[in-house]
């Protein structure tokens, strides 16, 4: 290419360069090679920033508040496990403390009751039960008889030396009974037919008689054999 078709071509590109840029520049929608200065607001983004830093707090408090009271709860929590443990733990010492006390009493029942039974094992003897041929040896040893049956019954008959102190009447003779030696022995009778003998065996022996004896064939089995 020479030179003088280089100028030619140089010349038609500014040609072409220079009626674009007036046709543009005619044009109402024409493209704009510089742009115009933009107008920023940034009050929104203020307004939006503020918002969510308020959005942050009232986050934040209510994530504060949820642990504080999730740590309130748990405090009462542990507060009330405590107290029911408490609770618990007085109530299991109460029952303890109830149960050895009624152990405790139980057993001091049992030993005033074994010291009871001692003492009266010590101080009454229970009456014996005896036969005729027994009966009539105490006799020959000339320990007392008593009598228990009624005035008239041992008027009617009785043995040798005895002593009439009417069982149904024993309140009237008490203080006669009273007087005789409590250390000696005694044999109590009726007839054969009666039991009066046997309650003023046990009558004695609670007013503090020692050695009483129950001869259970009484009057009746005694003149039958022919004693005195």
């Amino acid at each position: 290419m020479d030179k003088r078709s280089l100028w030619q071509i140089c010349g038609i590109l500014l040609l072409t360069l220079l009626a674009g840029i007036f046709f543009n520049l005619s044009n109402p929608n024409r493209i704009q090679f510089i742009g115009d200065e933009k107008n920023v607001d940034y009050s929104a983004s203020d307004s939006l920033l503020n918002a969510l830093r308020i959005q942050d707090s009232i986050q934040k408090a209510a994530d504060s508040l949820m642990t504080n009271s999730s740590r309130r709860e748990d405090s009462l929590k542990l507060l009330l496990e405590q107290k029911l443990k408490d609770s618990l733990l007085a109530v299991q010492k109460d029952s303890l403390k109830r149960v050895q006390d009624s152990v405790k009493a139980a057993k001091q029942k049992t030993e005033d009751s074994l010291k009871n039974t001692q003492t009266q094992s010590q101080d009454i003897a229970k009456p014996v039960d005896i036969k005729i041929d027994f009966a009539k040896a105490l006799f020959d040893k000339k320990h007392r008889f008593i009598d228990a049956r009624d005035v008239s019954d041992f008027d009617a008959g009785h043995i040798q030396g005895a002593l009439n102190i009417p069982y149904h009447d024993l309140e009237k003779y008490r203080e006669k009974l009273n007087s005789l030696p409590k250390d000696q022995v005694y044999v109590t009778y009726c007839s054969s037919a009666c039991d009066v003998s046997i309650d003023m065996a046990y009558a004695m022996v609670k007013m503090g008689f020692k050695k009483v004896y129950i001869f259970h064939g009484g009057w009746d089995e005694w003149k039958n054999a022919g004693y005195p």
